[in-house]
Formats: structure tokens, C-alpha cells, sequence
């Protein structure tokens, strides 16, 4: 395919399955999963009495507070039930109880076993932590009387019948950790609002407003949301602050207040801990957040002039979306390349060329890649939401401080798909976003972000293919002193402590939506080399950049889900300190010499000819957001089996199916430590081999398929089983990828709707599971799984290998077909002097003209 470097030889088409079957998902036992032991109801009735107790004279006491103020009202608590393990219905099963409404299922730490709750295994208590859930729902004091009863009812007698619907909360009852209120303390733990307090007090004295996000328990009903806004409103209004916007996004239950405090409000939670405002105690508050703007840092000029590059035809559609900072449209290597659309007037705030950085470089790297090894310029257009401006005080873009991201994005898409103020869609032809933004204050731990969760929803709605970056952290690496005098040594060492230290660098908010492909960086680029003995690369290429994002999406699912070169990060020469017996390497500035991803840059007055270097997960977010572009034009051009509905998944697939470990795996883990499991967490699917995108050789085939799928449906294709493979222990390696855009459900920790799953049988090609654990593939939306062996096996001619992908639900219920894709990589030893290309392709031609007789 064109622009993605060099390819292998004898390059070959890809291939499609000609035949889909249809049926019915296999019926199979569920897999038990082991539930903790709780004590006896007797205990729970010692132990849980209190904490209902508390609850009841919380309501009394809110009563008497709301009755000094108006006309009496039945007040109205977020109560959290805190279960060891989880129980299924238990939504269903609250919302039968008057006065209660269930609010959301969410994941919280696990807990260290104790004489009440324990994994038991032959009567003996086990040492694994047990997993513990919170269910939050609001709840007035009728609803809260009748748990009460419930709760002793249950405490009398285990067997005592519940009303219809009901029945789940004596499991609840029996592994009930605590009952309690939504704490201020919940309203900031996940958030780091006191660390990021304590942060800007610091920096700024206290002198100006803090900026904060308020998130709202989401209220199906608009006049309860209403009622809550103003009830959050009213309390930041009476401690001296400022409402700044609000917005509403009821597809992802999203309900948020952008504010001002005053550093009097930040003072007292800061010396007296979170209950001591009126915000952190506000019922409808679910979550509050630093609000500081978002930014990204400035390019290193460098000294090469950047190509001129001749302007497009003038009727070419976009494909490809960027939303990021305003570009130097008329840059020579971008002029006559971009559809700038600003309706936020934000090129207003732009006073001179020189502040276009970020743009420019993403709109670059779209366009031509690194320019130390630029690609074919992209055929297309490139439309620019401008989402960035500049800061106010220094060499930096940042998302408008007045605005809430998730608002700014849900308008921005609304905007290219449906049209905004009577006007009509202004990009309905983009399949690709490209979103280079990643938010430092906002680390994901477990809990899918606001802004994740849209992107999750947007992808599903305008299917669209949106690539998001997995976020840069600055750190100096540790490695041992004695590692300083060899460089194998030291590559060894602070790849060892990279590893160690992961858990420091983990993604950033968007980055851990399930729908949209991350992307993180490896340390590489196309730079000459450094020649100087004060800066040390300490990483070999292909490793994990040192400042990549790194370690798990939700529920443990792989994220990054590709690794593109982000630029090498070079480090200061650590002198060596006989007398210590460690070295701490501080991350080297950029120079004007790179390394880097080199891109065009504004470089002052009148200079459209200007470069510079970026480093980071920005710019391999670009890199792949191109490679998607160019895959969607081979599958527009050469796959016409391929419904349109279908392209942006399949372009996923693809993309996520050119990743692998390399054939360095086992020196690989035994670098990082531990098994496949533990270099998968950081590793991924691993770097994404470009001269792999969308190419087939003759020792290589890949073949396709995409369709949509029901729950309960089995779609099967049939791999024909070459000759070529059977009777030989030549090496030979099986490749399948499933991707798929799923519904989310917000209310429910397990979050997503759809779960696909690939299934073929690997040793019936006589190989064995590699590169990434093969639990951990299965947790997002893309399965990618490499089979690899040598045993010898017989093939029959005519035989196939099955190939199945199942719909089962996770979350919900699917009320609507779900987009999917899957790629398939058979390849030999290169000494196999075979068409293997050739076998397949021809057997697959037997499948269709069968098919066809059939049909007619």
C-alpha cells in the first residue's frame, strides 16, 4: 500500500473470506467464578446494625435541616453499598424498592482477606485479595426505612421470602462489607484534587480562583438533573465562587459544572480535609476535579527547511479529522492541504504565527510522516477542528479554560456528522480522528473517564475510527552504578527500570476508551544520530519509550493497542560515583539536532519553510492515524467485497494486526522478567511493523472479513489448510485479529456491552500461543492473537481450519447489530520455496465458486 515505507517482497493483495456462516453461538456452561466467603447473617446483623443505624439518623438529621430552611422535605442521600465480590441484579432488584434509584456499579480496591471475608479453598482461607464493588443509589428515608427491614428480615431468617425482584439483595445482605453515605472523601480520592490543591497553592500563593470540574450523579429524569444542578450551583455561589458553563451529554450520563472557587474554599479543605466545604458534601456531587487547562509543550526549531509540497485538486473529500491546535496553513509542506473550520473563533487568540506549533506538527505528521523519511503527501485533505489556543503566559497551547473537554468534543463531532446551528454536517466523509491530547491531571485507575466514555459512545454512533494518545510522563530512570561503564549493561538496567517503575506512568485521560486504538510510543525515529558525549541513549529501538503512557486499560484489557515511533528520548551522561551505588539519568531538552520525529514548524516572521523535532505519544498518534487513511483507501480500492459500513473497523483490525513482540519475545521477557503475562502489561500487542500494514507476500497471506453481529450469533469462516504447511517442521506462524466498535454501558463496572470472542484451534496447525496473555487480549475490543510452531501435522486436500467469532454480552442488553472485523496472517520460513499466497488464494476461490453453486 503507498506511503507506509518499504515492503516485503513479491508483494501480494490481501485477500477475503468468501464465506461467512451464520449461527447460533454455542450454549456452554459459565465459567464459575469463585465467590468470597462472608460470615453468617448473625455476624453481619453485629456488624452492619450500626451503619444502618447511621444512615437512618443521617435522613433525620437532613430532615430537620431542610425543615429550618423551607416547608419541610424528605431529604434525599447517595448510599454506597460495599460488597465483597459482586452480585448480579442488583440494579434490578433497588430499583423495586420505593424511593431508591439505582445510580452505578463501580469497581473499587481489593481487599486483603480478614476472619469476615476470604477466598476458601479445602477450608483454608486463602491469601488472594477479595475483589470489592460499590453500588451507589439515592435514597430518602422511606427507601432506607424499608432496606432496614429488609436487612433484619434477612438477619432473622436467611430463607425468608423477598418481594418479587428482590431476591439479589440477599446476596448483597450476605457480603455486605459497609453501608454508608458517599463521603467527600469519594468525591476525591480517584480525582487527586488535594494533591493537585496542594500543587497550585505552591505555585500560584493562593491568590487566584481554583477552576474545577464538578461531576453529577447522572438523573435519568431532566427536572431531577435540573434540581441538582442548581442545588451544586447554589453551593458554589454561596462560598464565593463562579459557575462557568455546564454541560449535558445523556448518551454517556455525563452531567458536569465547570467552576471557580476561591482559595479560601481550597485552604480549608486543604487544612481541614475535604468535609469542610459545602461543594464536597453536596449529595448530587459525584466527583470534583482540578479544571486546570490542559496543555501541550512547545517544539525544539530544527535547521532543515521543510519541502514544498504542491497544493491538492481542490474537489478531494477529508478523510481524516485532526483536532488539535491551529496549523500554519500556509506552511509550504501544508499549504493548500487543510479545511480549517473554527467556529469557536479561536484563531482570534492567535497573535502570532509562532504560537501554531502543535497543529502544524500533527497536521504534518498526517501528511508526510517523519520528514527524515517522508511518505507520499496524503491524498486527501485534512479537516482542523482547532480545539487548543494559546496560554495565556507561556510558550504552550491549551484547551479554552472556559470550556468542559467533553463538551468541546461532543459539539466538535456533532458538528463534522450532523451540522450545528442549522447548518448541515461539515465533514460527514471522515473516518478517521486523529485526538494527539491527553490529559495529565486525570490518570486512569479504574474508572473510564467522562471524555472516555464519549469517545467509546461517538465511535459507535458515527463509526467512526477515532486514534487517541496514551500520554507522555517526564521521569528520570534509576539504574545501578555499576551498569554506567557498558552499554549493553545499561540498556539492560534501565529497561529493567522502566518496567519497575510502570505503575508511575499510566494512561491519561481519553486514552483508556475500549473503542478507540491508542497509541503509544516506541523509541524510535529517523534522526541521524547524536555525537556527543554529554547525551546518552539509553534505549535500544523498538523498546517502549521512556515516557510512553504505559500499564492496562479497563478491566485489565490491553492499552496502549499500538506502539508507533514517538522520537528517542535522549538522557544527560550520569557521571560515575564510585561511591554510589546507584545513578539516577535525567531526561536530555531537545535540540535544534534532533532526535525526533522531524515536522513542519513555524519558524518566526515571514519563515513558512520552517521544522523541528517533537518527541512524544502526539506525534506516533498521528503516524498511525495516517497508516489508517492509507487503509482505508487500499480497502476502498481493492476490497470491494468489504461493505462502506464496515471500512472503519476493518481499518482497525488491520492496523492492531501489524503489531507483534518481534522475533526478540524470549530475550524480551526475560529482560523485562516474569512471563508473558507480566511483559504483556507493558509491552502490549507490541511495536507496529509499517512494511506489515495492509501487504502480503508470497510466504505471507492475509485474508479478511468484517460484518455485523447479533448477541447470540456465531460468524465462522474457513481457513483453507495449504499443502505447504503439512508434513514439514518448517517454522510457521498464525496471525488473527478480531476488532469491534461496542456499545458501553455507564452504570454497570464491566462497562462493556459486547464481548466477541475469536476461537481456533491452534494445535491443530501444530502451534502454541505467543507474544501478548491470552486472558488479557480478550478485555477490550480488539483480540489479537499469535500462534507459532514447528510440529509437523498432515493435511488432507480440501481441509480448512474454522475460524469462529461469538456475541455474548457483558453489560446490557444489545438491541442492535455490532460491527466487526477480522484479519488472518498464515505465514511460513521464507525458505519454504512455496506459494503460499498462491495455495490459499486459489482454495479460497474453490470455497466461492461452491458457495455459488449452491446459491444458485
Amino acid at each position: 500500500m503507498a506511503g507506509t515505507g518499504a515492503q516485503v517482497n513479491e508483494s501480494r493483495p490481501l485477500l477475503v473470506f468468501p464465506t461467512v456462516a451464520v449461527g447460533q453461538t454455542p450454549t456452554r456452561r459459565p465459567t464459575p467464578i469463585g465467590s468470597p466467603q462472608g460470615p453468617s447473617p448473625a455476624r453481619q446483623g453485629e456488624r452492619l446494625t450500626p451503619q444502618f443505624e447511621a444512615l437512618r439518623r443521617a435522613f433525620d438529621s437532613g430532615r430537620v435541616t431542610a425543615s429550618d430552611e423551607t416547608t419541610e422535605t424528605d431529604p434525599e442521600l447517595i448510599v454506597v453499598f460495599e460488597v465483597a465480590g459482586s452480585v448480579d441484579g442488583f440494579g434490578r432488584a433497588v430499583r423495586d424498592v420505593s424511593g431508591l434509584e439505582f445510580l452505578a456499579e463501580m469497581a473499587a480496591d481489593a481487599a486483603e482477606p480478614d476472619a469476615d471475608f476470604a477466598f476458601v479453598s479445602s477450608g483454608e482461607a486463602e491469601a488472594r485479595p477479595v475483589p470489592t464493588t460499590l453500588y451507589a443509589t439515592l435514597s430518602n428515608a422511606e427507601a432506607a426505612g424499608q432496606l432496614v427491614t429488609l436487612f433484619q428480615r434477612w438477619v432473622a431468617d436467611p430463607d425468608a421470602a423477598f418481594p418479587w425482584g428482590q431476591t439479589p439483595l440477599k446476596r448483597a445482605f450476605a457480603h455486605l462489607r459497609s453501608v454508608r453515605r458517599w463521603s467527600a472523601e469519594d468525591r476525591v480520592r480517584e480525582t487527586g484534587l488535594l494533591a493537585a490543591w496542594s500543587e497550585e497553592v505552591q505555585v500560584v500563593g493562593g491568590t487566584n480562583m481554583a477552576r474545577v470540574e464538578v461531576e453529577l450523579w447522572f438523573r435519568g429524569d431532566a427536572t431531577k438533573r435540573a434540581a441538582a444542578q442548581r442545588e451544586v450551583e447554589d453551593a458554589i455561589r454561596g462560598s464565593g465562587g463562579d459557575v462557568i458553563s455546564s454541560c449535558t451529554i445523556s448518551a454517556v450520563e455525563y452531567h458536569a459544572v465547570l467552576a471557580d472557587l476561591p482559595y479560601s474554599e481550597v485552604d480549608r479543605v486543604l487544612s481541614d480535609g475535604p468535609e469542610a466545604i459545602a461543594l464536597l458534601m453536596a449529595p448530587s456531587v459525584m466527583l470534583v476535579a482540578s479544571a486546570d487547562a490542559l496543555t501541550v509543550e512547545e517544539l525544539e526549531a530544527a535547521d532543515l527547511p521543510a519541502p514544498a509540497v504542491p497544493a491538492l485538486g481542490g474537489d478531494e473529500i477529508p478523510r481524516v479529522a485532526l483536532l488539535d491546535g491551529l496549523p500554519l496553513t500556509n506552511h509550504h509542506s501544508l499549504a493548500g492541504r487543510l479545511l480549517v473550520d473554527d467556529p469557536d473563533a479561536l484563531e482570534s487568540s492567535y497573535t502570532s504565527a509562532q504560537q501554531r506549533q502543535h497543529g502544524t506538527a500533527m497536521a504534518s505528521l498526517l501528511c508526510h510522516g517523519d520528514l527524515h523519511a517522508p511518505l507520499s503527501p496524503l491524498a486527501t485533505p485534512i479537516y482542523v477542528r482547532p480545539i487548543l489556543r494559546p496560554h495565556d503566559f507561556l510558550n504552550e497551547e491549551t484547551l479554552p479554560p472556559d470550556q468542559l473537554l467533553a463538551d468541546l468534543l461532543h459539539r466538535a463531532f456533532r458538528r463534522m456528522f450532523v451540522g450545528e446551528g442549522g447548518a448541515g454536517p461539515q465533514a460527514p466523509s471522515v473516518r478517521v480522528v486523529n485526538l494527539s491530547i491527553a490529559d495529565p491531571r486525570r490518570v486512569f485507575v479504574r474508572r473510564v473517564s467522562p471524555v472516555a466514555r464519549l469517545l467509546d459512545w461517538l465511535a459507535v454512533e458515527y463509526n467512526v475510527l477515532i486514534l487517541v494518545s496514551a500520554g507522555n510522563h517526564a521521569a528520570a530512570i534509576e539504574v545501578d552504578a555499576s551498569a554506567l561503564g557498558d552499554v549493553e549493561s545499561l540498556r539492560a538496567a534501565a529497561a529493567r527500570s522502566l518496567k519497575e517503575s510502570a505503575r508511575h506512568r499510566r494512561l491519561l485521560s481519553p486514552s483508556e476508551a475500549i473503542n478507540a486504538v491508542t497509541v503509544g510510543a516506541s523509541h524510535d525515529d529517523s534522526a541521524p544520530g547524536i555525537d556527543s558525549t554529554a547525551l546518552i541513549d539509553v534505549l535500544s529501538s523498538g523498546d517502549v519509550a521512556s515516557y510512553s503512557a504505559v500499564g492496562g486499560g479497563h478491566r485489565r484489557s490491553i492499552k496502549p493497542d499500538v506502539l508507533l515511533p514517538g522520537g528517542r528520548q535522549l538522557f544527560m551522561n550520569a557521571p560515575l560515583d564510585p561511591t554510589e551505588d546507584s545513578a539516577t539519568l535525567i531526561p536530555a531538552r531537545q535540540t535544534a539536532a534532533g532526535p525526533g520525529l522531524l515536522v513542519a514548524a513555524p519558524a518566526g516572521p515571514g519563515n513558512i519553510t520552517g521544522t523541528g523535532y517533537t518527541l512524544g505519544t502526539s506525534g506516533a498518534t498521528a503516524l498511525a492515524s495516517r497508516l489508517s487513511v492509507d487503509l482505508l483507501t487500499l480497502i476502498e480500492d481493492e476490497l470491494p467485497e468489504i461493505e462502506a459500513q464496515h471500512h472503519p473497523v476493518l481499518a482497525k483490525a488491520l492496523l492492531v494486526h501489524a503489531c507483534a513482540w518481534g522475533p526478540g519475545e524470549s530475550a524480551l521477557r526475560q529482560l523485562v522478567g516474569g512471563g508473558r503475562k507480566e511483559t504483556t502489561s507493558f509491552f502490549g500487542h507490541g511495536s507496529l511493523d509499517s512494511t506489515r500494514v495492509g501487504t502480503a507476500s508470497r510466504e505471507r497471506v492475509v485474508i479478511v472479513a468484517a460484518g455485523s453481529v447479533r448477541s447470540g450469533e456465531r460468524h465462522a469462516v474457513r481457513l483453507p489448510l495449504p499443502p505447504a504447511v503439512g508434513a514439514t517442521t518448517e517454522w510457521r506462524r498464525l496471525t488473527t485479529t478480531l476488532a469491534w466498535f461496542s456499545p458501553t454501558n455507564p452504570r454497570d463496572q464491566r462497562y462493556r456491552m459486547a464481548r466477541l470472542r475469536l476461537s481456533v484451534d491452534g494445535a491443530r496447525l501444530g502451534a502454541d500461543a505467543a507474544g501478548a496473555d491470552g486472558y488479557a487480549v480478550r478485555r477490550g475490543t480488539v483480540q489479537h492473537e499469535v500462534l507459532e510452531g514447528r510440529r509437523a501435522i498432515a493435511v488432507s486436500p480440501g481441509e480448512t481450519l474454522d475460524v469462529n467469532v461469538d456475541c455474548r454480552v457483558d453489560a446490557g442488553t444489545l438491541g442492535s447489530p455490532v460491527r466487526f472485523a477480522l484479519a488472518v496472517t498464515l505465514e511460513m520460513a521464507e525458505t519454504v520455496r512455496v506459494d503460499l499466497h498462491e495455495q490459499v488464494r486459489s482454495a479460497l476461490e474453490v470455497q466461492l465458486r461452491a458457495q455459488q453453486r449452491v446459491g444458485g
